[in-house]
């Protein structure tokens, strides 16, 4: 062994000197690294544990042959007392009768419509289809369609309780999956079981769009329209004309995974993110909910009106079990090759249909079907409580880092002393019902940045914010400071993105290009993030969490991460899928709340509603998709009374007067973003987008619209009941006591009318 080590270690000094050092330096890095990692507290200590999956089961049994089929070749499957589930033995069509009133409600449309059809070859086969399936040949990113009447498919049936299973089979391609149709008090529960899907060859699924046709109408045959999840709801009309440009509605619930996409542009323009896993349909007096329970998290909601492809209305729920990206060549070129992901997306998936009849039959009985959906399972939380005054939601932005003089400083713009002189001002007004979330108050000055404590000095520290917060809960009045999880720049981060970034799918780390409004970045050069981990992040805020409790911080306002975001992280030694972010998110938000006694959230994705107290910014605002011919707010309907909510702040609408009638008519509380000094001071700053803030300018046009607010204090509890159009551009939305509030834009001005009168 001497031997050997002598022929490797070199014999020049300086050689060995320059290994020596490298040797030395390789350890200190690598005890730094570990020293912090060590340095973070455990999940464990926040009494979070990773996810415990419950995986649907497949069941296996002697096949079932059906009897006494009916001259229209269904025969009955399952039955309980409200509907009846029938099979199609030769196409595996279903069928649910509703015993109530009769009406039949088929996955595909009736013979005698099919032939009247013009579509021919395989459109004409998917209409006859429950599902449309997408393989892939390993190595190829040529999609394969199939459907229910591929003479290579064979199906089979097993009984199952109040239900039927049915397995389609591809011998020769060896791939195989199972669809489930259980019937439920309130209708149908369709899934499809990870564990029911065989790739043993080399086709692989790439996604499965489920009952496409389900309750289709053809043309202008019945009235009625699609219901889409687009912002707060969007209506597709089946007798409006649309131009030829529209290709259809297909879209990711809660927009795409950043980490499918590459260098992506923030000043590129940004859909509304799909809060909320519903869809529905309309025909006539009866209509159906969709509620995509499992697998939401790898789900595209799908609608195509008639006139696209076919006669026929469609709208379905499209499961993805493969992504196509493009993975780089070499690490010398730029260029990519489009691939499709080689592991699937190992996910149950689980649509539950709800059936609504007469004058249910409707999105606001849609609406109402998804709450009590939400009540039932646990999704909503508590109660709100009666008050007297509505609440005013006051964002007050310290302030933020920008160049100055070769180098960075803090510009303050409401220090803790200056935002006690404002709600003493308000309170003055007689506005006492304040929540205050405070922005800005981080070390950095930054948004994207975990360099948050001490608190910053420009503002008074640490000393004044806690004089401030106490100051402010012995007038009853809630702080909570604003903080960000899941985006990081890398400057002002003690993560690095090669460390702790999340990866894309093609292993590399996802990182985005983006530039803010009002900030001089914005015509220079753009500035790159990257997103954390998420149980790096977790951790890392426990240590937040602590600090600002010792503050006395009531709560924290999640504006970026929990409630907006949701991402998968293709790292190999520890893959997340989105769903697990959503949990470990989900996990913070009860965490935060129990120990500082709120947590908040901006935007508001569904999944994260039963442990928030407040949403931001609610979506409110359609997508203005060609698509979508009505915008209603369906998402409002769901969550007032259970979660307050906000939408934008009245200093930055877009459209000062139809934006606030926007805000009455969908339930919001008023919300304001404002500075003490004048908003000039924030360019240049991650706050650079608050144009208009100062104080002394708002003022009085916040007492003003508060009082127009707090005509609604009466109702700022109770779950609405109804929503309607009168007439052009004037709406009505009724709440649980009786009162009705009547929002006409032509006029722009609103009337409440107190239930009784």
């Amino acid at each position: 062994m001497a031997n050997v080590a002598k022929r490797i270690w070199p014999n020049s000094i300086s050689l060995r000197f320059l290994i020596g050092v490298g040797a030395a330096v390789f350890i200190i890095a690598m005890s730094v690294m570990i020293a912090r990692w060590d340095r973070l507290p455990k999940l464990a200590e926040m009494n979070i544990v990773a996810p415990t999956p419950m995986p649907l089961k497949v069941l296996q049994a002697e096949a079932w042959i059906p009897q006494d089929v009916q001259a229209n070749g269904f025969a009955k499957a399952a039955d309980n007392e409200r509907y009846t589930l029938l099979l199609d033995p030769k196409t595996s069509q279903i069928a649910v009768l509703n015993k109530a009133n009769g009406f039949l409600w088929r996955s595909n449309p009736a013979q005698e419509s099919i032939a009247k059809e013009t579509v021919k070859g395989t459109l004409l086969e998917n209409l006859q289809s429950p599902f449309v399936m997408e393989y892939v040949s390993e190595g190829d990113t040529r999609k394969i369609l199939t459907n229910a009447l591929d003479t290579k498919l064979k199906a089979s049936y097993i009984r199952m309780e109040a239900g039927i299973q049915v397995t389609y089979s591809y011998e020769k391609e060896g791939l195989s999956f199972a669809i489930q149709y259980q019937l439920t008090d309130h209708g149908l529960a369709v899934a499809v079981p990870d564990e029911g899907i065989n790739e043993a060859g080399e086709f692989k699924m790439y996604s499965l769009d489920i009952l496409p046709f389900f309750g289709a109408v053809s043309g202008t045959e019945e009235d009625g329209y699609l219901f889409v999840p687009d912002g707060p709801g969007g209506l597709i009309h089946y007798d409006y004309e649309r131009p030829e440009v529209v290709k259809g509605y297909e879209f990711a619930i809660y927009g795409d995974d950043p980490s499918n996409l590459k260098d992506r542009n923030m000043l590129s323009v940004k859909r509304e993110a799909i809060s909320y896993p519903v869809y529905g349909l309309v025909r006539g007096d009866q209509a159906f909910t969709a509620i995509v329970e499992e697998g939401k998290f790898a789900t595209t909601i799908k609608a195509l009106p008639s006139g696209i492809v076919g006669s026929y209305h469609s709208l379905s729920a499209s499961f993805k079990y493969r992504n196509e990206f493009g993975r780089r060549v070499s690490g010398l070129t730029s260029e990519v090759v489009n691939t499709i992901q080689k592991e699937r997306m190992k996910s149950d998936h689980r649509v539950l249909f709800r059936f609504l009849s007469g004058k249910d039959a409707n999105y606001v009985g849609m609406a109402k079907t998804y709450r009590s959906y939400m009540l039932e399972n646990g999704l909503l939380g508590e109660a709100m409580q009666a008050m007297n005054d509505i609440p005013l939601q006051l964002a007050i932005v310290g302030g933020g880092t920008k160049a100055r003089f070769g180098g960075y400083s803090y510009e303050s713009a409401t220090t803790f002393e200056q935002a006690g002189m404002m709600i003493d001002e308000l309170m003055q007004q007689g506005i006492s019902n304040i929540n205050v979330m405070y922005e800005g108050w981080q070390d950095s000055g930054r948004m994207y940045s975990d360099q948050r404590l001490p608190i910053v000095s420009e503002l008074g520290g640490s000393q004044a914010a806690k004089n401030f917060i106490k100051k402010m809960n012995e007038n009853g009045i809630h702080v909570l400071f604003e903080d960000f999880i899941g985006w990081k720049e890398e400057n002002y981060s003690s993560f690095t993105m090669k460390s702790d970034g999340v990866r894309s799918l093609d292993t590399t780390v996802l990182q985005e290009k983006f530039g803010m409004a009002g900030n001089e970045s914005i015509f220079g050069s753009m500035k790159t993030r990257f997103i954390v981990n998420p149980t790096l992040a977790i951790r890392k805020q426990k240590e937040v969490i602590d600090a600002l409790k010792d503050i006395g911080v009531n709560g924290i306002l999640y504006a970026d991460g929990p409630g907006n975001l949701v991402y998968s992280d293709y790292q190999t030694t520890a893959p997340l899928t989105r769903a697990d972010t959503a949990y470990y998110y989900e996990e913070l938000l009860k965490y935060t709340k129990n120990q500082l006694g709120s947590v908040s959230v901006h935007r508001g994705h569904d999944y994260a509603l039963s442990h928030s107290d407040y949403v931001e910014d609610i979506t409110s605002s359609p997508s203005y998709d060609f698509m979508v011919d009505e915008t209603v707010p369906f998402y409002p309907m769901v969550i007032h009374g259970s979660v307050p909510y906000s939408t934008s702040p009245a200093n930055l609408r877009e459209s000062y007067e139809d934006d606030f009638l926007r805000a009455i008519e969908y339930g919001a509380i008023p919300s304001f973003k404002l500075t003490y000094l004048p908003s000039r001071v924030l360019k240049g700053t991650d706050y650079g987008y608050v144009y208009s803030s100062e104080f002394a300018v708002w003022k009085q046009r916040l007492v003003d619209e508060y009082n127009q607010f707090n005509q609604l204090a009466s109702v700022y509890n109770q779950p609405m009941i109804n929503h309607e159009k009168l007439s052009d551009h004037v709406y009505r939305t009724t709440y649980e006591g009786g009162t009705q509030v009547t929002v006409d834009y032509n006029t722009k001005q609103f009337k409440v009318t107190k239930g009784g009168e």
